[in-house]
């Protein structure tokens, strides 16, 4: 007969990857005038990393005329970048199922 082993799990040797930050443009790049929002706004936005690109699901928090600073979650984390303006787009938040069924329709 086998004999169970105990202890299976061994954790890994290598060490941990360190994961990509996201570029954020500079304080003279965005500029100035730093407007913060109450309600950070969901929003659509290409965010830049060192080897790629990637449009994430995120929130809105600042912006200035020029630039937007977006928050999102990254690999289980919160991650923030300030972008061009014009890398975001606004969208729009999944209502509750109750408000797009009226209570008489069929489902």
């Amino acid at each position: 007969m086998g004999r169970r082993r105990e202890n299976r799990w061994q954790p890994p040797e290598h060490p941990e990857v360190e994961r990509p930050r996201a570029y954020s443009l500079s304080e003279e790049a965005r500029g100035p005038d730093v407007c913060h929002a109450v309600t950070p706004a969901p929003v659509w936005a290409w965010v830049q990393f060192p080897t790629f690109h990637i449009r994430v699901k995120g929130f809105a928090k600042s912006w200035t005329r020029d630039a937007v600073l977006v928050e999102w979650a990254q690999f289980g984390q919160q991650a923030d970048a300030w972008v061009w303006r014009s890398a975001v787009k606004h969208r729009a938040l999944r209502t509750d199922r109750a408000d797009r069924h009226p209570a008489n329709a069929p489902r």
